[in-house]
């Protein structure tokens, strides 16, 4: 194990390490260029802008001191201050930090404050971030103007404001301050203006393999004195930002910063659409990690909920060419409806919903989910008509005919393994009758019109059952037809047709066992009232056909069947 990260041997070695380049994962732009190359780009790589022209930033003059901010903030103020060399933070007024500050002798201490909101102070006035990160500030598009702050008995004490303001902060470090690596909370973006001073930061990209050693890396217990980059060889990458730079770090960078020198640095955190999925992955990986809530995004699932019906409203029912959003942003909308259902799921009778689900959406969390997810379904089709791709698939790119895919949890009924086996045993024999006699139908025959000659072949007609098959009207003549009625479908039989037939069932084909396999059968369905005809013998037959001993397989299943009587 190395030294502990933050003291003076720890600084000495990250000074000796080899890094990348960061030409090779940082886009360097014009203050005017950002805007467009975050919209081409979808926001992956980070950006540096040497000079402020072009940003539409605000910040004060490079004149400004920390005992500027003390005036500004109020000496009373408390922040919180972390130790570098112990790695932890603590309390401290504004007023004692200036004073250690500006001490000739500091001691063996150095200070850093990285978390002074100053969004509710008269320092706000002279602080305004770049416009592309206002415009993209999801906060900014849809956090409601007019909304009641949470009471304190529906949520808990360390969080009960009620709008996310986190896109201002004043960063005082002294010289040799160093912050391990970290993700910003919620997986949100990062702004950076160096006032003065200077920032040495060590990137690393948020790849799948690269946050899955983040957060292992989190769970060791020798994290602080275990260097990450040494789980990701040759994929650190040093960025060196000095005064008058600034830096917009996309979501989910895992990095580092090292402060040469004493730094004052206005910056600032903000969610958007580019990123959804990587913002919903860095908060879920916070809640494995149990994170303290102070060190999470503000009301992070209330503002998604937000999001959701702000695009909702906006693009709900026009899908013209013109207005149809990114495929990028139908891709983040999709995963954004799966989370807020799971969320919803969770949180749903919770003491604490109220803070996780807003009261005050145009509709109920339900329809709003349905809603939204009907509406990306909607995109996901016209998207892929203009790609030439099918509707109909599966997965990012090909959406589904049902949209973003929220899967309804349907309870059902448990089955008993005794109905399953009497449903089973019930299709097994219907399936064995249908195989060995579909299109049979046997009936017991009026004995005065009986002659073992009275088998014949049937045909089906569609929609009408079994339908004797009709004679030929050539060798019609003096021949009786006569219709025998069964309880399920009515049967015409022409005596003396034994034409044989591509469409009807020639029974004297069929070998012996299947007719009487099909006897049992057929006698076991039939209603009570036809198996006692069955069981009568019917009257003698006086035919030239049955003067000898049945010996035809034919013969046989009549006399079984109890449909003709031998002359014997």
């Amino acid at each position: 194990m190395g030294p502990r990260a933050g003291t003076k041997e720890f600084i000495e070695g990250l000074k000796k390490r080899k890094f990348a380049k960061c030409q090779d994962v940082v886009v360097t732009a014009k203050g005017h260029e950002l805007a467009d190359l975050i919209d081409k780009t979808s926001f992956r790589q980070p950006f540096l802008v040497p000079s402020p022209e072009g940003l539409d930033l605000v910040v004060p003059p490079g004149s400004f001191t920390i005992r500027d901010v003390v005036d500004s903030v109020g000496k009373d103020r408390l922040v919180d201050v972390i130790d570098v060399q112990e790695q932890h933070d603590f309390k401290m007024s504004m007023a004692d930090f200036f004073n250690w500050f500006y001490q000739e002798d500091r001691g063996n201490k150095i200070y850093n404050v990285l978390s002074l909101e100053i969004s509710e102070t008269r320092l706000s006035s002279t602080v305004v971030p770049p416009k592309p990160v206002r415009d993209l500030s999801l906060v900014n598009r849809c956090w409601p103007d007019e909304s009641g702050h949470l009471s304190g008995e529906d949520c808990p004490e360390d969080d009960t404001r009620n709008k996310p303001e986190v896109l201002k902060f004043c960063l005082m470090s002294a010289g040799h301050s160093y912050t391990d690596f970290h993700i910003d909370f919620g997986g949100s973006s990062v702004w950076y203006h160096i006032l003065w001073g200077e920032k040495i930061f060590y990137l690393i990209p948020p790849s799948d393999v690269n946050l899955d050693r983040y957060e292992s890396w989190m769970e060791s217990p020798d994290n602080l004195t275990e260097f990450l980059g040494d789980r990701c060889p040759g994929q650190v990458y040093q960025l060196r930002v000095t005064t008058g730079n600034t830096i917009v770090l996309p979501s989910g960078w895992i990095h580092a910063v090292y402060t040469p020198m004493d730094s004052l640095v206005f910056g600032g955190n903000f969610l958007h659409l580019h990123s959804v999925e990587m913002q919903i992955r860095i908060h879920e990986m916070e809640q494995r990690l149990a994170t303290e809530r102070r060190f999470q995004f503000p009301m992070f699932e209330k503002l998604h909920w937000y999001a959701a019906q702000l695009f909702l409203e906006q693009y709900q029912g026009d899908l013209d060419d013109q207005a149809l959003p990114e495929f990028s942003h139908v891709e983040s909308m999709r995963y954004l409806v799966q989370a807020l259902a799971r969320w919803y799921d969770k949180r749903r009778g919770s003491p604490y919903q109220a803070e996780y689900v807003p009261d005050n959406l145009t509709l109920p969390p339900r329809v709003l989910l349905r809603d939204f997810d009907r509406l990306i379904g909607q995109f996901y089709r016209v998207h892929c008509r203009r790609r030439g791709d099918s509707a109909g698939g599966k997965g990012a790119g090909n959406g589904g005919p049902k949209g973003g895919g929220i899967k309804l949890k349907i309870k059902r009924q448990p089955e008993s393994k005794g109905s399953r086996k009497i449903v089973k045993h019930v299709i097994e024999q219907v399936d064995s009758i249908t195989a060995s006699s579909p299109k049979r139908n046997f009936d017991q025959r009026d004995s005065s019109a009986t002659s073992s000659k009275q088998l014949h072949k049937y045909k089906k007609k569609p929609g009408k059952g079994l339908t004797a098959k009709k004679p030929n009207e050539s060798s019609a003549a003096g021949k009786r037809r006569k219709t025998l009625s069964s309880s399920d479908n009515p049967v015409g039989i022409n005596e003396g047709d034994s034409s044989a037939s591509d469409e009807g069932i020639d029974v004297a084909k069929c070998t012996e066992d299947e007719q009487f396999s099909d006897k049992a059968k057929l006698r076991e369905m039939r209603h009570p009232e036809q198996q006692q005809k069955l069981t009568t013998k019917p009257k003698s037959v006086a035919s030239s056909h049955h003067n000898h001993q049945p010996s035809t397989a034919k013969q046989r299943l009549g006399k079984k069947l109890g449909l003709f009587k031998s002359s014997r």
